[in-house]
């Protein structure tokens, strides 16, 4: 496998939230550029968040959600226009938070992070992206990437008694990818 380590990929992806970047830079075999929140001093209108499935199907559950995070814009537009910092005004932002982050892996970091965060037991954001950068991988390397999904793809699920139990429908959406 050490001749996929000379391949590089780099992926821009914007709209997510800071959670998922938060769990996406962990994987260090791996450069970064992510939008900053202490120099980016964001306007009204330009404080955006994420809301997870969950949240979003629940009417009552998405006012409340919706209700705090409008809170939060306004308390953050509110430090920054007395003359509060915008790298100290952040620290009233949510992980909800969107951002852009500019990332590059080698093919050998990028079928590695593709196994562990495409599994169906990965935060769902996370495993959005995961799906999508192996979408946009295959196009480019059809055969280095044919077999990418989640580690059950080409073996036993690594999770063990984790596992969510659905193999078959995995490997098939995999294959079908």
């Amino acid at each position: 496998m050490s001749v996929t380590e000379h391949a590089a990929f780099t992926f821009s992806i914007s709209g997510v939230s800071r959670a998922l970047t938060h769990q996406l830079v962990r994987h260090r075999i791996a450069s970064y550029t992510q939008q900053s929140q202490r120099y980016v001093k964001f306007s009204r209108d330009e404080i955006q968040y994420v809301t997870p499935p969950t949240i979003e199907k629940d009417k009552e559950a998405k006012k409340v959600y919706d209700d705090l995070m409008e809170k939060i814009a306004d308390v953050y537009v509110k430090l920054t226009g007395k003359g509060i910092p915008p790298e100290d005004a952040r620290f009233v932002l949510p992980n909800a938070a969107t951002t852009n982050i500019v990332v590059t892996m080698n093919a050998r970091e990028l079928l590695h992070f593709i196994r562990l965060r495409s599994c169906e037991r990965t935060q769902w954001e996370l495993r959005d992206v995961a799906i999508e950068v192996l979408r946009q991988a295959k196009k480019v390397a059809p055969v280095l990437f044919s077999d990418g999904g989640p580690g059950c793809v080409i073996g036993p699920c690594p999770e063990g008694k984790l596992t969510c139990g659905k193999i078959v429908e995995v490997r098939k959406k995999f294959k079908e990818l």
